[in-house]
């Protein structure tokens, strides 16, 4: 338990706040933090403002190692949904929303992560 606690902490951090504004906010805590369920199905921006994909899913790594995003990309392109995976440092809140560098053809081009979700047991 203490090791998840230490990567949900880590997955935190990886999330800087800066400046401008955008349509979502990312609800904050009073001491500055983004809870990482209330990412998933927000919008991602990049840097021109132009949305490039939605949070999916957000993976802990069970053994340690680096906490990454499953982005959904490729619905604005007129195509069927392409799922990615992005290391969560590549992300960052701009204020309000999930922010991250690139263009809609560079997503595209990366390799699929995942062609359905799978369903996690409880």
């Amino acid at each position: 338990m203490k090791n998840f606690k230490t990567i949900f902490a880590v997955s935190l951090i990886a999330f800087g706040v800066s400046g401008a504004a955008m349509a979502q906010k990312a609800p904050m805590t009073a001491d500055g933090n983004v809870p990482a369920g209330k990412l998933i199905g927000m919008s991602v921006f990049n840097e021109k403002h132009e949305k490039i994909g939605t949070v999916d899913e957000i993976l802990l790594p069970s053994k340690g190692g680096e906490v990454t995003a499953v982005l959904s990309v490729g619905q604005f392109t007129g195509g069927g949904v392409k799922y990615i995976r992005v290391p969560l440092g590549h992300v960052t809140l701009s204020g309000a929303a999930p922010m991250m560098p690139g263009d809609k053809a560079a997503l595209l081009a990366m390799p699929s992560y995942w062609q359905n979700l799978p369903t996690v047991a409880n």
